[in-house]
């Protein structure tokens, strides 16, 4: 007579498994994370151009709103020239733009006037505290 063979069960989930198989779930849990993060990856090369050109028109949007605003400062440079109020003051003078040798002046005249105020201060307080 042959002996009668014993049938091999797999392994239940509530039993141990063998190291090989503890290796080869986690290296199938490993893949599957792969997997999807190589679909996250690949969905945002698909919309990295959707997303530029987004970008890039709010980006044009807001240059577009600012250079449009009109602001309430009468020398204020980032606003456009309403011209509606030209031909009102026809006879006032136009609006003198210091150059830059008046603005070199001016930057002169404050120093020198500091220099000047620090030696007067400086002398009081030698008298004052030495006499």
């Amino acid at each position: 007579m042959v002996p009668k063979r014993r049938k091999t069960t797999p392994p239940k989930a509530g039993k141990a498994g063998s190291p090989l198989d503890d290796r080869r779930r986690s290296l199938a849990e490993e893949e599957a994370k792969l997997r999807e993060q190589m679909e996250q990856h690949q969905k945002l090369i698909e919309d990295a151009p959707k997303i530029a050109r987004e970008r890039a028109r709010q980006r044009r949007d807001e240059l577009i709103t600012r250079a449009t605003r009109t602001d309430a400062r009468p020398a204020s440079k980032a606003a456009l020239i309403d011209r509606r109020f030209y031909e009102v003051n026809v006879a006032a003078p136009a609006q003198h733009r210091r150059l830059r040798a008046e603005r070199r002046q001016g930057r002169l005249t404050f120093f020198m006037l500091l220099i000047v105020f620090s030696a007067v201060i400086l002398w009081l307080y030698y008298t004052v505290m030495h006499s």
